[in-house]
């Protein structure tokens, strides 16, 4: 596996320029994201991660964190000072960084930043070069002009902190971190909006029926609305699969576009094929907890 050989590293510049916009940087609304498609699991502000992370990418990758981002959590000037340099180095390559939220996250630190479209979905751009895609958003990526149909990647973040008696609430903790009855309508909408036709879906926690294979530890009541609403657009997905199967789809063969579903929150990298969860057993896709791995999402190849 090649791997960036320049000697750049994260960190290393003392240049102080705005977050939003870098000097040089010509991103636009909707770039072509010429390399890979990566994603890797909970990173937690962990600037040693990012570090490893930012070794592994080549010119024009995108990298997307399924959720507990981390990196605007005390929201403070060492924060934004280490995002400006992740932002330089991601610019110098012509890469991005995209993630949705998970529950450790300061959602109103990230709701204060100004809200765009980015490859078609509304998201906080928290620079040029680091996208925050916002709850029930589906970017439409192309990777070249001869693309004729982009790769849709639909993303919906927020989980519940089963560690809240450790936290302190709008301090360690916020209530934002579970959806509201708004994001829950706007992702219905987009989705509904594209046919339930999408190649991949992001996000933090899982489908209700997913949790008991993971053999993880934590259950909790709270987000039970969000992993119900999850299985039900598992269910969606899956009729979509078995129209286009039959032909009564008008599109036919379109719904077996499903690739990969990924999420974190769970601290685990499990890769489980859709046949081993018997009330999906006709959509032969992946369902994907991702933690530590870092995963080409085009080719499932886990990166070295």
């Amino acid at each position: 596996m090649e791997k960036n050989t320049e000697k750049q590293e994260i960190g290393s510049s003392s240049e102080r320029e705005n977050c939003v916009e870098i000097k040089g940087d010509k991103t636009n609304e909707n770039p072509f994201i010429t390399g890979r498609l990566l994603i890797t699991g909970d990173t937690h502000g962990d600037q040693g991660a990012m570090t490893y992370l930012g070794r592994q990418l080549r010119e024009g990758d995108c990298l997307f964190v399924a959720g507990d981002f981390g990196y605007i959590f005390l929201n403070d000037t060492s924060e934004k000072s280490y995002l400006r340099d992740v932002n330089r180095f991601l610019a110098k390559l012509n890469c991005y960084l995209v993630f949705v939220d998970g529950n450790h996250e300061n959602h109103p630190a990230l709701n204060s930043y100004p809200v765009t479209t980015w490859n078609g979905a509304r998201c906080h751009k928290i620079c040029s070069r680091i996208i925050h895609v916002c709850r029930g958003e589906i970017l439409k990526i192309y990777k070249s002009e001869e693309q004729t149909e982009p790769i849709k990647i639909w993303c919906f973040g927020g989980a519940f902190s089963i560690d809240r008696q450790y936290r302190k609430l709008n301090e360690s903790y916020w209530e934002e971190e579970l959806p509201t009855d708004e994001d829950y309508v706007n992702s219905s909408k987009n989705l509904e909006a594209e046919g339930y036709q999408i190649d991949f879906g992001i996000t933090h926690t899982c489908p209700l029926y997913r949790v008991r294979t993971l053999g993880c530890y934590h259950a909790a009541r709270e987000e039970e609305p969000l992993q119900n609403y999850f299985q039900w657009i598992c269910d969606k997905l899956n009729q979509t699969n078995e129209a286009s199967a039959d032909g009564s789809d008008d599109k036919k063969g379109r719904g077996k576009r499903f690739k990969r579903w990924y999420f974190g929150h769970w601290h685990t990298d499990w890769n489980q094929n859709w046949l081993e969860l018997k009330h999906l057993e006709e959509l032969p896709q992946k369902c994907r907890a991702i933690y530590l791995d870092l995963e080409d999402m085009e080719t499932g190849e886990v990166i070295d």
